[in-house]
């Protein structure tokens, strides 16, 4: 008898969830087309800028955005040269590639128009290049180390990621995240998981020289070397790596607020950010 009545309770209970369960449709108003112009400017490399056309939130095929590829992009320096620009097509895609590299310590204004759509246009400096050095690890451990130091008395932002190395070039990106037994004055940095990236300002270390130890989620078998990329963020490119990486945290969490991806883009959608990288390659000990 008691097996019965729990099995009506537990029935009970079943039909109660489902009755109020309810499917909920949020819509999101679209302002229309616009242009979306997407760049991360590097010192001593051609400036790539990609150029399409913006599709409403519900659509979540990334080949359903348009090239642009009869639009005008021009990029000019604060210095007062205009850079050449060359239509490109690189694995598939289309770029506007610029016909010198970036200079560092120069500022970069890009722009794009294209029939029909308003025209579009960002601008973003270069960060100096990070003091990072001494990258080190050992075979079957998920440590690795190295020391990095913080240009003092500015905002700094930074992205870390970890490559296995093959033939000289970044293989696999590795699943890691710092270390709390070993960082805990960045204990507010520290995630819970793995990522193959970590975004973070400078504001628990301006200005000093820290040992990171970041810890893989799987101990280091598969590589003899390594490879930590260490890149100096403009705060442009810090926001936009930023609120990419809580969109995607909350993906499929609809109980969340929503996060809209920041943009610098005047009239339009997209990035245009400097960077500065850093690779730091080793032997495996």
């Amino acid at each position: 008898m008691k097996k019965l009545v729990f099995f009506i309770y537990a029935f009970a209970l079943v039909i109660l969830w489902c009755s109020c369960e309810k499917r909920v449709n949020i819509e999101i108003a679209y302002d229309g087309d616009k242009l979306v112009m997407n760049t991360f400017i590097q010192p001593d490399s051609l400036i790539y800028v990609r150029v399409t056309r913006s599709v409403p939130v519900s659509v979540y095929d990334e080949t359903a955005f348009k090239e642009e590829a009869g639009a005008q992009v021009n990029i000019a320096a604060s210095d007062g040269s205009v850079l050449p620009v060359v239509l490109q097509t690189i694995a598939g895609r289309r770029f506007f590639v610029s016909g010198m590299p970036a200079k560092a310590g120069l500022q970069y204004n890009i722009s794009a128009a294209s029939s029909g759509l308003q025209a579009v246009s960002a601008y973003d400096t270069l960060p100096a290049a990070p003091q990072a050095r001494d990258g080190s690890a050992q075979k079957s451990s998920t440590r690795i180390k190295f020391i990095l130091k913080d240009h003092p008395g500015t905002g700094n932002y930074y992205r870390l990621r970890v490559f296995t190395v093959e033939n000289n070039a970044a293989k696999s990106a590795l699943l890691f995240r710092l270390d709390p037994a070993f960082n805990n004055n960045l204990i507010d940095i520290i995630a819970n998981g793995n990522s193959t990236s970590l975004i973070m300002d400078d504001s628990r270390f301006d200005g000093r020289e820290l040992t990171f130890v970041l810890q893989t989620q799987d101990p280091i078998n598969q590589s003899d070397s390594l490879m930590v990329e260490v890149t100096a963020l403009t705060h442009n490119a810090w926001s936009y790596l930023r609120t990419v990486a809580l969109q995607q945290g909350n993906s499929g969490v609809i109980v969340s607020e929503p996060i809209r991806v920041f943009s610098n883009v005047l009239n339009g959608y997209g990035i245009v950010a400097g960077i500065n990288t850093k690779q730091l390659v080793f032997k495996v000990d």
